[in-house]
C-alpha cells in the first residue's frame, strides 16, 4: 500500500478540501478496485507531473497494522512522463469506499525514490492521464 499515494506540495490543503471537492473521474477498473483521478490537482512543471488518484475497492482489505477494513485510498503520485516512473508523495486509507469513513493511514513520503510502473497497473492508468499532454 505505501506505493499507492501522491501529492502536491500544497498537500495538507488539498488533502483537506479532496473529499468534499474532488471531481472523480473514473480511469479504468478490474476485479478489484475501480480507479480514479481529479484531474483538477494535475501539476505539471517540466517532465514532471503530480495528481491525485483514488483507488476504490470492490472486496475491503485489511491494513496490516490496525487490523481495520480498507475500502479506499486516496493519494498523490509524481510521475516522471520522460522515464516512466513514480512515488508516491502522499496518502491516505479509508474503512469507507470514495475515501469516507474512518482516516487509518496518513502516511506522507515526499522524498520516496522514483520506482518504474508496472503495466496494466492502476499506476500506468495515472501515468497516461497525468502525462498525455506530454
Amino acid at each position: 500500500m505505501k506505493k499507492l499515494a501522491f501529492i502536491l506540495s500544497a498537500s495538507g490543503l488539498l488533502f483537506a478540501a479532496n473529499n468534499v471537492f474532488a471531481a472523480w473521474q473514473e480511469i479504468g477498473q478490474n476485479e478489484q478496485s475501480t480507479v480514479s483521478v481529479d484531474t483538477a490537482t494535475l501539476q505539471v512543471q517540466g517532465d514532471k507531473a503530480q495528481i491525485m488518484s483514488m483507488l476504490d475497492f470492490k472486496k475491503p482489505g485489511e491494513d496490516s497494522q490496525t487490523k481495520e477494513k480498507v475500502n479506499s485510498i486516496i493519494g498523490l503520485n509524481e510521475y516522471d512522463c520522460t522515464t516512466g516512473a513514480y512515488r508516491p508523495i502522499e496518502f491516505k486509507v479509508f474503512t469507507g469506499n470514495r475515501g469516507k469513513g474512518k482516516m487509518i493511514v496518513d502516511k506522507k513520503s515526499p522524498d520516496s525514490p522514483f520506482e518504474a510502473i508496472p503495466n496494466g497497473s492502476w499506476a500506468a492508468g495515472v501515468f497516461n492521464v497525468a502525462c498525455r499532454s506530454k
